[in-house]
């Protein structure tokens, strides 16, 4: 545990010293609440029946645990260049273990930047959601944080640089952000789009910040479009998934040999 400690912490070091991704990271939402919200909000099939700020704040909220948790992933390719990461794998921690690391680590990361948005967000779009509402959502902040931070830990641990770590972000970032009913929602895709986003994690998660968040609106189709058990079950799929791929990925890093993790395995 004082390893895994250790790695979340520095995770929470680096970020706060960033004072320009602390402030990105809590202004995003908001810059999507006014421009995509007044152009979306034109064209919304449900204006009559649901604010379409109401709506969208689910999606928001969803964005902001996305950005957070697979950003955390740049950290692994930074540690990566400066030879800091070859140093930790050579430690005497199991892969597993700076793979939960890194994960738990951008989970907490994504799910600390939610609530700071969470905090302004509803206020200002009038949303006041239940005791058992507000528990759902942070399960669901946290289940989807996870997600994220394991799929952000294999593309990092698949990648060797910055620059490609960039490009290969904004590839699956936005793709993620539209087929996840985050803007509008999901039913009203064409079935190959609809199809994919059943492989999409954060579809589960937003679907889940729905259920917690708009229930008033259930009748109307714009809560939650899936059970809650299968988003639940499906986000811990996907962050169980993406810990086991990303534990042998990490064991790949250059000039490290395989005899070194034998016994850590």
């Amino acid at each position: 545990m004082r390893a895994v400690y250790g790695i979340v912490a520095r995770e929470f070091v680096r970020f706060l010293r960033q004072r320009g991704r602390v402030l990105a990271s809590i202004g995003r939402p908001f810059v999507w609440l006014v421009f995509a919200g007044a152009g979306f909000a034109a064209v919304f099939a449900g204006r009559n029946e649901i604010d379409y700020r109401v709506y969208m704040a689910p999606g928001l909220l969803g964005m902001v645990v996305m950005f957070g948790s697979l950003l955390a992933a740049l950290s692994t390719v930074t540690d990566r260049e400066a030879g800091v990461l070859r140093m930790v794998l050579v430690a005497p921690i199991r892969r597993r273990t700076i793979a939960f690391g890194k994960a738990l680590g951008a989970t907490l990361l994504g799910t600390a930047q939610a609530i700071v948005v969470a905090a302004i967000l509803l206020p200002f779009v009038h949303l006041r959601p239940t005791l058992a509402g507000a528990l759902l959502g942070l399960i669901a902040v946290v289940l989807s944080g996870l997600a994220m931070g394991a799929l952000g830990l294999v593309l990092a641990a698949s990648i060797r640089s910055i620059e490609n770590f960039a490009g290969v972000m904004n590839f699956v970032v936005f793709p993620m952000l539209f087929l996840s009913g985050a803007l509008y929602p999901v039913r009203h895709l064409g079935p190959v789009l609809r199809a994919a986003t059943y492989v999409n994690p954060l579809a589960y998660g937003v679907d889940l910040l729905k259920h917690a968040l708009l229930g008033g609106w259930a009748r109307a189709g714009y809560g939650g479009e899936l059970p809650v058990p299968l988003d639940c079950a499906a986000l811990a799929l996907f962050a169980i998934v993406g810990l086991a791929v990303a534990a042998p990925l990490l064991g790949r890093e250059g000039g490290v040999t395989r005899t070194a993790f034998r016994e850590r395995r």
